[in-house]
């Protein structure tokens, strides 16, 4: 959308829509507390550690750290942008939106996209209604011997096309715009002046973009329906439209996009039956390309949300091909888009639902994790269609396979494969071959490198430059600050950044500072953050349960405030004396300023004893 979504819009849905709601779509909400809380839908777990702040309309997972308001959580879990976020919840709520700096044209493009949208959804139910309908006994039957029933065709919104030249022309042509049928790519101008169907006779496939919206339709035909002297294609599509556009189309991404996005790998099959099959089976997070090879585009919207992309592909000579050109159509996507491309090898003639079906779910999504990379896997054919055995042959073997791991842009890569997939099969040594590639115009390093040490984790966890107990301390000091800061003792406005040692709780102070001090909007202090990281900590720390700071005895609390934030002045406290203490022993009794440093020892020293836990 070119134009941009009115401020007020954005920020009244944000009000009034209930985070909690909207998480339950995703996963079983239960009250606990104030708080509401469920099994993570971004990761797997057994104890529920997804926490959603009513109040605040926030969420946090203290398993995989995600958190954020309700526009980032629909983000996450849909795998779309923030403007997409924002339309996702406006549909979700009912709520029309309104778009600035928007031309005449652009303004005409949204409304012809929510008229082709409506067009194609009552297309949609008039093809389910018949599939339903007595006529559509012989779809019904041929989803049955599938193993599909109810279930699957009222989830994927199967329907049937009535074998007749106008079905759908004639009863949807009354009332809605026939031009608008035309333009949707479901009627056709026929030879008398009116219009025919484009789909007749076929089980219907309704294809949904991301959101959920109908953007076209596939069309099987079936056994048993008599089509007369004329043979149509198995599968038919829609024709290029305004929404429909082939190269950017998968069937499944609305159905598969949460279980996508949680595991962070999607599978992508040849047919439509494949991915309800797949589903079916508890693998959910299977799509399908609509009648054409897997290009740049379809690579570029599934890394929105999945980085390892696995290809069901035969193991034979078409196979690599087709392997082959989606790693080059990766390729083209630059280094921006980080995809781990991988081949899932199936026995020659089968596909992904043959094997759900002799072998189960679990089968499959154990394939999917050994699921070789491209490159390997064209390796491993180009060398085998050499004979090994003869000298000749592995030099043939040898230079294919040079050809191939020449276009591989990783050098680290390139010579895991040099070594693995090149010189052990064909019994070389890895220095011959390493050589024998730069002969060829592609380089490998031979030397293995130094290994760079894991990032450090910023979560807040860590001590880094202090003891555990410390950090405890000064995350329990920010609970206070983030989550009761009325309770605050006068002593916290004398805490500096100085006072934290964590590098995360230095952060979140300086965070507070710049927002303006404890007690302002969560928001402000969100916004103040240095960046993602501090954010994430800081909505976990404002999210975490604490059990004193959840007591209803408000002077225990209170008291609890008061002793987490003189811990926190402490150590300051006693340098201070310490300090002034040194200074005084170097002082003549008679010198100037013997006087003013001893009551300063006394001041100081007054203070550390106010700021020592009372003892009993």
């Amino acid at each position: 959308m070119a134009g941009r979504i009115v401020r007020e819009d954005i920020e009244r849905l944000r009000e009034s829509a209930r985070l909690v709601d909207v998480a339950g779509d995703y996963t079983k909400m239960q009250r606990a507390g104030a708080r509401w809380k469920g099994r993570c839908p971004f990761h797997d777990e057994k104890t529920p550690s997804f926490t959603v702040e009513p109040s605040r309309n926030l969420y946090h997972c203290f398993g995989c750290g995600k958190g954020g308001d309700i526009f980032d959580f629909l983000q996450s879990i849909e795998g779309i942008d923030f403007v997409e976020a924002v339309e996702h919840l406006a549909r979700r709520m009912g709520v029309t939106l309104r778009y600035e700096q928007l031309s005449a044209g652009q303004q005409r493009a949204l409304g012809k996209r929510t008229t082709l949208v409506g067009v194609n959804r009552a297309a949609m139910e008039f093809f389910r209604e018949r599939l339903m309908a007595d006529e559509g006994i012989v779809a019904r039957d041929y989803l049955k011997s599938r193993g599909f029933g109810r279930g699957e065709a009222d989830r994927f919104g199967l329907g049937w096309a009535p074998n007749e030249w106008d079905a759908l022309a004639t009863t949807l042509g009354d009332r809605l715009d026939r031009s608008d049928l035309q333009q949707a790519g479901l009627v056709a101008p026929n030879n008398r002046g009116g219009l025919r169907d484009e789909f007749r006779g076929r089980l219907m496939f309704p294809i949904r973009d991301a959101s959920g919206d109908v953007i076209g339709f596939g069309g099987r035909i079936v056994p048993g329906v008599d089509y007369g002297d004329f043979d149509p294609p198995k599968y038919k599509n829609s024709r290029e439209t305004p929404l429909y556009r082939k190269t950017q189309v998968l069937f499944g991404i609305h159905e598969g996009r949460p279980e996508i996005v949680r595991d962070g790998i999607v599978l992508v099959c040849e047919g439509y039956t494949d991915v309800m099959a797949l589903h079916q089976a508890g693998v959910g997070n299977a799509v399908a390309t609509c009648g054409t090879a897997v290009g740049s585009r379809h690579l570029q919207i599934l890394s929105r949300y999945a980085q390892r992309v696995v290809l069901a592909f035969d193991g034979d000579a078409a196979g690599v091909r087709a392997a082959e050109r989606a790693w080059d159509e990766a390729h083209r996507l630059g280094e921006d888009v980080a995809l781990d491309l991988r081949v899932l090898v199936l026995p020659e003639g089968r596909d992904p639902a043959d094997v759900v079906a002799d072998e189960g779910g679990d089968a499959l999504r154990a394939r999917l994790d050994d699921a070789m990379p491209v490159v390997p896997f064209v390796l491993r054919h180009r060398i085998s269609e050499h004979d090994r055995t003869s000298a000749e042959g592995r030099d043939a073997a040898l230079k294919a396979a040079l050809d191939v791991l020449g276009r591989e842009p990783t050098p680290e890569l390139r010579r895991e494969y040099a070594r693995a997939e090149i010189a052990d099969p064909l019994e070389l040594s890895f220095e011959f071959v390493a050589k024998s590639a730069g002969r060829a115009g592609v380089e490998i390093d031979q030397n293995e490198g130094i290994a760079r040490p894991s990032a450090p984790r910023r979560d807040g966890r860590r001590s880094v430059g202090a003891g555990a107990d410390r950090a405890r301390l000064e995350r329990r000091v920010l609970r206070v600050v983030l989550q009761r800061p009325e309770l605050l003792p006068e002593a916290w406005y004398e805490a500096t950044i100085e006072d934290f040692t964590h590098p995360t709780g230095q952060a979140i102070f300086a965070a507070l500072e710049r927002a303006g001090g404890a007690g302002v909007l969560l928001d402000a202090v969100l916004d103040a953050a240095a960046d993602d990281d501090v954010r994430a900590v800081i909505r976990e720390v404002a999210l975490e349960d604490d059990d004193l700071l959840g007591l209803d005895d408000q002077e225990v609390v209170g008291q609890f405030a008061a002793d987490v934030v003189r811990g926190l002045l402490l150590p300051r406290a006693r340098q201070a004396v310490q300090e002034a203490t040194e200074s005084l022993a170097r002082l003549n009794p008679d010198a100037d300023g013997f006087m003013e440093s001893q009551q300063q020892v006394k001041e100081l020293s007054e203070r550390l004893q106010q700021l020592q836990p009372a003892r009993d």
